[in-house]
This record gives structure tokens, C-alpha cells and sequence, in this order.
């Protein structure tokens, strides 16, 4: 943001690399050149374990993340195609994050200066369809088994933008639809693994109106994720791993 005049200013600078083993040799690295690790702030990134922070006395902050930011977005290679190259340093390439994916990554961050940055971004311009895109794909992809919709940590962080800057996002709802679907899909599958159940089952126990649960079982059915029993009266819907098993 700041080589392309969209701040004046920066805190520090975030490095992401894709080994413990490359942390610990840039980390050795930092600290010859008179950096000083430290822990980062629990305020700053909610259980974040692996992260590094680097100091120089007053001087420059290096946030050093193994893999992905505040353990939850990674730099994919979406990110990394959309990124330009800014110039070329001997061995090192630099090159600068779209805007989109800058936006996003900071939407899961706890650092209060993360959100004036995504309202900067955001009036700079940004394509709504790549981030709502990269935030589908990484959810998708998610390896950390906790089945996180990204999409809820946006939101939250767009109504945060909402409030403290008194501006309205059109594409909010849209959001928010989104999120609302992922969760009852996820409410679903989550009842199912426990054992089969009916519609009108899962409409009771997870307080969702029957037709909202048909559209769900629509899409898992779609999706390979469920079985339907459609020889017994009423359908029973098993999870498939429990069906097969």
C-alpha cells in the first residue's frame, strides 16, 4: 500500500514463507542484522502460535508468519497470479498484492489499523467478485479441519467498516446470504454425523423452517456429501461417510 501511495506510512512488514524451516533461517538472518524477536501481542492476532515479530529497537518491524496469517488465510496461488511485479532487488523479486487480496487478508486480522486499511483499499476500488471468489477457494481448501467460512470473518469486519466510517457496502447482503447458507449447511452435515434423521427432524432440531433444510439437502445432494433413502417414507438422510460405513 504504501509503494503505491495509498499510505503514507507502515508499521511493519509482513512476510509469509511456507516452512518452519525457512522461519527459522530468515529468523536467524533478522536477528545478525540486529533484529530482536519477540511474541506477538495477544491482542493483535487471536491464536496465532507460529507468528514472529521482529524489532529493531524504534526502528522497522518484520511480522513473520509460517504458512498462513493469524493460522487461517493463506497466500494461494490465486494471490500470487494476481500480484504485479514492482521491481527486480539482485536475487529478490518484489512484487505487490492486489489490491483485493490485501483487503482480505486483513479481514482476519485483530490489528486495529488492519480495518482503516481495508476502508482505504476499499475506496481505492476493489473487485467484490475476487474476493468473494478467493474467500469460496479458501474455505474450500481449508486444511485445519474447523470447516471456517471465511466469508464470516468479512463480514464481521465490513460492519466494523460500516460503523466507524458511517458508509454503506452494497455488496454486504449479498454477503451475508452467503454466510447464512454456509452455516446451515454446516448446521446439517454437522446433525447428520451424528445419525440419519428426516426433513422434518432436522427442521426441529436445528430450528431451521423445512424448506430451508430441503434447499440445503438439494445442494449437498448435488455435492456427493449425503445419501437419501428414498425408499422409506419419510426420506432418511445419512451423511455419507456414515452411510458407507
Amino acid at each position: 500500500m504504501a509503494l503505491r501511495g495509498e499510505k503514507f506510512s507502515t508499521r511493519d512488514v509482513d512476510l509469509i514463507v511456507e516452512t518452519k524451516a525457512e522461519a527459522e533461517e530468515l529468523t536467524d538472518i533478522l536477528t545478525k542484522l540486529g533484529f530482536v524477536v519477540n511474541t506477538r501481542p495477544k491482542n493483535e492476532c487471536r491464536r496465532m502460535v507460529d507468528a514472529l515479530v521482529l524489532a529493531k529497537g524504534d526502528g522497522p518491524r518484520i511480522d513473520l508468519f509460517v504458512v498462513s496469517v493469524c493460522e487461517k488465510l493463506v497466500l494461494s496461488e490465486g494471490m500470487r497470479s494476481r500480484s504485479q511485479l514492482h521491481s527486480v532487488l539482485g536475487r529478490l523479486s518484489l512484487r505487490l498484492c492486489a489490491r483485493e487480496d490485501i483487503f482480505l487478508l486483513k479481514s482476519v486480522t485483530e490489528r486495529e489499523k488492519d480495518l482503516e486499511d481495508m476502508f482505504v483499499l476499499y475506496q481505492a476500488g476493489i473487485d467484490k467478485e475476487i474476493v468473494l471468489r478467493e474467500c469460496e477457494l479458501q474455505s474450500l481448501d481449508d486444511a485445519s479441519g474447523k470447516g471456517r467460512i471465511y466469508e464470516a470473518f468479512l463480514l464481521a469486519k465490513l460492519e466494523e467498516m460500516e460503523d466507524r466510517f458511517d458508509i454503506s457496502l452494497p455488496w454486504k447482503e449479498r454477503l451475508r446470504r452467503i454466510v447464512e447458507r454456509k452455516l446451515e449447511t454446516k448446521l446439517v452435515l454437522e446433525r447428520l454425523a451424528r445419525g440419519g434423521a428426516t426433513v422434518a427432524k432436522l427442521s426441529t432440531d436445528l430450528g431451521l423452517p423445512r424448506s430451508q433444510v430441503r434447499a440445503v439437502l438439494k445442494q449437498l445432494e448435488i455435492s456427493n456429501s449425503i445419501v437419501i433413502d428414498r425408499t422409506r417414507r419419510p426420506f432418511v438422510i445419512s451423511a455419507r461417510d456414515r452411510a458407507c460405513s
